[in-house]
């Protein structure tokens, strides 16, 4: 797997901003670049008084968090800063939307757990940023670090159901707001971005590694899809998966987080065991292990495909929306 010819597994040793750099504007940034790229993330992250008061009205509904934010989507490009590093004014905008979603976000965790939402931190860490946001206090750096591999990991995808949303939208010369608040709803259902959710909730209902075997062989008695496990392009491993693997492995730390990360693990093994002998064979993808690693990081799991930020998904996908708003309908994909 490569962004702009270059392979993941470099890549996810790179800052978060400068992946982001890469994919939107074609190349790595120099340090001097990368420290105005995430100056401007940082100024235009700050959610202006009038914005963040529509999201605490709109918060108030009980939606989830993902309809929430789509509906918010087209709002973010309001008041944009004063601050220019888009080449256009489209891509300009759609940055501005990048930038602030992770901070609607937290304020979202924030406002659902009946606290007041954090001050804006001074830090210009994407991924620091973002987990102070969440919970009122500055994070380790392992925990930034894991937090933004994995959204480097989600940053694109090349035709995803959520990207051709987006230009479908772009195709009509509709801003880039509403495309990424179009996408967004894409990325909103269980068979594209909320399969992590799926999947842990699969874990705990599964609730030991000895029963992994069983579960397996009742669901594909049953039909029943095992979620996480398949992807429409890999016929082999999702070569995210594995990163993300040893990701969760490394930041899981109580006892529940451990034994789903084992449970998760012995699913996989039954599900390869059960399925060796047909004719085309499935593996884990990104998803199967991801929600632990945002369950370690204490992000509640309805806010999971929110996290796909932005890329994701919601906090990592949009530098990828953005790619297809940028590019045009014909522009080639990022991701190979």
């Amino acid at each position: 797997m490569y962004y702009r010819g270059l392979p993941i597994e470099r890549l996810i040793e790179k800052p978060f901003a400068a992946v982001a750099h890469l994919v939107v504007f074609g190349d790595l940034p120099d340090p001097a670049r990368l420290l105005e790229f995430e100056d401007f993330l940082w100024s235009a992250g700050r959610l202006p008084a009038d914005l963040a008061a529509t999201l605490e009205k709109l918060s108030q509904l009980g939606g989830h968090p993902m309809a929430t934010l789509q509906a918010a989507m087209p709002l973010m490009a309001y008041a944009p800063p004063a601050e220019v590093f888009g080449r256009t004014d489209d891509e300009q905008e759609a940055l501005v939307v990048a930038a602030r979603l992770p901070t609607a976000h937290a304020m979202l965790v924030a406002l659902r757990a009946g606290r007041i939402p954090t001050a804006y931190p001074e830090t210009r860490r994407y991924g620091e940023r973002f987990l102070q946001l969440v919970h009122d206090r500055r994070p380790s750096e392992k925990q930034v670090r894991i937090l933004e591999q994995t959204q480097i990991l989600q940053i694109d995808h090349s035709f995803n159901a959520s990207t051709f949303t987006a230009r479908v939208v772009t195709s009509t010369l509709a801003p880039p707001a509403s495309a990424l608040a179009a996408a967004m709803g894409s990325l909103y259902g269980p068979l594209h971005g909320a399969a992590d959710q799926g999947a842990l909730e699969m874990a705990q209902e599964v609730g030991d590694p000895k029963r992994a075997a069983d579960f397996v062989a009742e669901c594909l008695a049953k039909g029943r899809l095992v979620m996480g496990m398949g992807h429409r392009e890999y016929r082999v491993v999702d070569p995210r998966s594995r990163i993300v693997k040893v990701l969760a492995e490394e930041i899981a730390s109580t006892p529940e987080e451990k034994r789903l990360i084992e449970t998760l693990k012995a699913v996989d093994e039954a599900f390869v065991a059960q399925t060796a002998q047909k004719k085309r064979s499935l593996r884990a993808n990104l998803d199967f292990y991801k929600g632990v690693v945002y369950l370690a990081l204490g992000l509640p799991k309805e806010f999971f495909t929110a996290t796909l930020r932005p890329r994701a998904f919601s906090a990592g996908r949009p530098t990828s929306w953005n790619s297809a708003r940028t590019t045009g309908s014909s522009g080639r994909p990022q991701t190979t």
